[in-house]
């Protein structure tokens, strides 16, 4: 027996507030972008949190981390209005892999008893050879958030309870493992505008590839799911990132 013959996979289309949780400024919409807009569409509301100020997110060294962090989140405030989300969060912490899990947990906690989603994006921390540290411990720090926050006494930021709030489901983007594939095929053209805005770091002249990569591999996971473009997910309920060793089969 598994554990989804008693839960079933939660529908990530039918959530109705959903919070995304992205290391640097561009990762939602290059995991989940088309799906976020697709979500928008139907009358969801996203919120988008970035963990990182993506200050590190060049290879010029006459760019500063902090002139950077300034064109970066402009970038991802243009791309998040082409998608149709309303409602930003930054996080603030340094970029270049030296994130400590246990901060930014709090920091997710935090969000999650304010926002109160039903449903968690974020990036797969068990993604194989994935070697970016913000992107590990991001989607580590968010898993571990999206289950405590619905402990009173855990992950407080003061000397009583918090107040607690169970997710549905936790769907995590940039996956080799996934169990839903989201028919895209609408909102595709909608992700390239957004992943364009990210000039930084799609410049004109790496683009051409940039596009032909993503809408490969879009087809590739479209051809498994009966349609012509697609973004993947391993979608889990809570009860699945605790001690369950059916999650990994889910």
């Amino acid at each position: 027996m598994r554990i989804t013959d008693l839960v079933p996979v939660p529908d990530l289309l039918g959530m109705r507030r959903v919070l995304c949780i992205q290391p640097h400024p561009d990762d939602m919409e290059v995991g989940a972008g088309a799906t976020v807009a697709r979500l928008c569409r139907a009358g969801g509301r996203v919120r988008v949190v970035t963990v990182t100020d993506g200050g590190a997110g060049s290879a010029d060294p006459a760019m500063s981390p902090a002139e950077l962090a300034a064109v970066r989140r402009g970038e991802a405030e243009a791309a998040a209005r082409l998608l149709g989300v309303a409602e930003m969060g930054w996080l603030g912490f340094p970029d270049g892999g030296e994130l400590e899990e246990g901060a930014v947990r709090r920091a997710l906690a935090r969000e999650i008893r304010a926002f109160r989603p039903d449903l968690l994006l974020a990036p797969d921390p068990w993604l194989p050879y994935e070697a970016h540290p913000d992107h590990r411990l991001t989607g580590l720090a968010a898993a571990a958030a999206a289950i405590l926050a619905a402990f009173p006494y855990a992950l407080r930021s003061g000397e009583g309870p918090e107040p607690r709030h169970e997710v549905q489901a936790v769907a995590f983007y940039g996956t080799a493992a996934p169990n839903t594939r989201v028919d895209v095929g609408e909102t595709w053209a909608l992700k390239l505008e957004a992943l364009r805005a990210h000039r930084s770091q799609f410049p004109p002249e790496t683009w051409p590839f940039v596009q032909a990569y993503f809408e490969g591999k879009a087809r590739e996971i479209g051809a498994g799911a009966g349609c012509e473009l697609a973004e993947a997910f391993k979608v889990l309920p809570p009860i699945a990132l605790h001690f369950n060793v059916d999650a990994a089969a889910s």
